[in-house]
């Protein structure tokens, strides 16, 4: 305790596992609570040595102690990394708090008249008993009605809001004085480029062998998942430089028994190709398809999942964790600006034909259609169909039946029609966030850092002022990553297919009728006072008896109300 101020950690060591360098950690009377790694700690160290600072431990967290004190908000842009932490300054009576530019490692909080309090996540707070486990019901209807999540500053809980990425906060100990500002904004530090696709495709290299290298770095066993695709095949193939012995950094690729979600044999080739062992990650879907299980899931959220696919993740880390892993690389990030995502096609394809490069269009039609499989006249229809709908939509299981509070309506996020406004709101907004929510408390629940090399923050902003042509173009996805990682095999560099941490959610219920009925009747009872459950349960009927197209709310359905259960939620 400081005075009125406390501060608790449990450290997952990782640089300098040392005790000298467990947390809270101390200088005079400051102190510093820290999640996450500074990769360029050494760099700031020299500067910081120059100027008279000395230093006790090895470790990235009194780096950044002593970065802070020196130059206080001023210290959050020269951080390259993955970042929360909170700051005792005892000089200025104040606490900083301050979260990396996308929000890789999470921080929350409750501010009221009677405390302020932050952490890594919400149960920590609710733990405290100084806030309640009550509903915000604006968020539980975005979600059951959009499957939207993570989108802003709001969580689940009414009480408890997220630090937005990028941003900062300070409290002032004495006046109580509390406020947020964004230190980072993507938006303004992307300025198009007059490059050539050559120069570009060697300048991205080099980016992004450093970024991983930068990534490498720590005093504990590393690993990495590779699901077969060209993301994590890079960064396996980047890191092939980096370690001395291969058959040290085990690489973990998860299948389920549906043929449809299963990329082993690409993943094997890359890991062949560079000597890796690989661990096959069994995930049985009707395993995890339990009340138990959702609750277990709901926990370790604190918020309810989206879908099956997070499944993969716990199994991926639960893997990683039994062969003594603690640093896990992944690809996640990639796709929301290389253009991963068939919307960032479509964008690409309307700015082409807009510009007047008909000739680029007419190509891209064509390398989409071998990689769908669709005729071309196919292709062009659903490119105008999707031209017409650019917004998201309302489930229709879901659609006028909600009886809860809060607002009379929800406006859903629109979706950009343009590539790099597109690119901009996937990684700020609408995928990113929940993504990263979502892996780091898989991670986290096994003890393991998971690092995100495609979210340094230089490679993003590099890759997102280069003209779309050079991402989305020739028919391909991704065009100048792959054109750049020319070590992969060919049948994983230039794969049209895309499965990434897929989830055979639409076939449970079909194989699993009575299990699914029963949480879906066991959700539409705790979930009574929010939805017109008459109307629903007929809705679920006809769409078994019409046999029509799955809805992923059947499955948010049953993850809200395992949610709410586990939290004693207050609807």
């Amino acid at each position: 305790m400081l005075g009125a101020v406390g501060l608790a950690h449990r450290r997952l060591a990782v640089i300098d596992v040392d005790d000298r360098s467990n947390q809270p950690m101390r200088d005079g009377d400051n102190w510093l609570a820290f999640n996450g790694a500074i990769y360029n700690f050494p760099e700031l160290r020299a500067e910081l040595e120059a100027l008279g600072r000395c230093f006790h431990t090895s470790s990235d967290t009194e780096v950044l102690l002593h970065a802070l004190d020196q130059w206080w908000i001023e210290a959050l842009p020269r951080l390259r990394g993955m970042f929360s932490f909170a700051f005792h300054d005892a000089r200025r009576q104040k606490m900083l708090l301050g979260r990396d530019r996308f929000g890789i490692k999470p921080l929350c909080y409750h501010l009221s008249d009677r405390a302020f309090l932050a952490g890594s996540e919400a149960k920590q707070l609710l733990a405290t008993g100084l806030v309640g486990a009550a509903a915000d019901h604006d968020i539980l209807r975005r979600f059951l009605e959009y499957g939207q999540l993570n989108t802003d500053e709001r969580s689940f809980f009414a009480g408890i809001k997220t630090l937005l990425p990028g941003h900062l906060a300070t409290y002032d100990l004495i006046s109580r004085d509390f406020a947020t500002a964004r230190w980072y904004d993507l938006a303004a530090r992307v300025e198009p480029l007059d490059i050539g696709y050559v120069e570009a495709r060697e300048r991205l290299r080099g980016l992004f062998d450093e970024a991983v290298r930068s990534h490498h770095v720590a005093n504990v066993p590393l690993g990495a998942s590779l699901s077969g695709g060209v993301d994590s095949s890079s960064i396996a193939a980047a890191s092939a430089d980096v370690i001395g012995d291969p058959s040290q950094f085990p690489v973990f690729t998860v299948f389920h028994a549906d043929r449809r979600h299963d990329e082993r044999r690409f993943a094997a080739a890359v890991a062949r190709r560079f000597g890796y062992r690989q661990v096959e990650v069994p995930v049985a879907l009707p395993d995890y398809y339990t009340p138990d299980w959702l609750e277990a899931f709901a926990w370790s959220q604190d918020q309810p999942l989206p879908s099956g696919s997070h499944f993969n993740e716990h199994a991926l880390f639960r893997a990683a964790h039994a062969e003594g892993v603690t640093v896990m690389l992944d690809g996640q990030g990639a796709d929301e600006y290389f253009g991963g995502y068939g919307e960032f096609w479509f964008a690409a394809q309307r700015e082409a034909i807009g510009a007047g490069r008909f000739g680029e269009a007419w190509r891209n039609f064509r390398g989409r259609s071998l990689s769908t499989g669709d005729a071309l006249p196919l292709t062009l229809r659903k490119y105008i169909a999707a031209s017409r709908t650019p917004d998201r939509l309302i489930s229709p299981l879901m659609a006028g039946l909600w009886r809860g509070a809060g607002a009379d309506g929800y406006v859903p996020l629109a979706t950009p029609a343009r590539y790099k406004p597109l690119a901009l709101d996937e990684l700020t907004r609408t995928s990113i966030p929940y993504q990263l929510h979502s892996q780091d408390r898989n991670a986290m629940h096994f003890g393991i850092e998971s690092r995100v090399p495609f979210l340094d923050h230089r490679l993003v902003e590099f890759v997102m002022a280069l003209p779309p042509q050079f991402l989305v173009g020739k028919g391909w996805q991704k065009l100048i990553l792959r054109d750049a990682m020319d070590e992969l095999p060919d049948a994983v560099r230039w794969r049209r297919d895309k499965i990434g941490f897929s989830s055979p959610d639409a076939s449970f219920g079909r194989d699993h009728p009575e299990r699914m009925a029963a949480m879906t009747e066991d959700a539409l009872a705790v979930l009574r006072p929010l939805l017109d459950v008459a109307a629903l349960k007929d809705r679920i009927a006809a769409s078994a008896r019409q046999m029509r197209p799955y809805d992923p709310a059947s499955f948010r359905l049953i993850s809200l109300a395992a949610w709410v259960r586990r939290f004693a939620v207050a609807l």
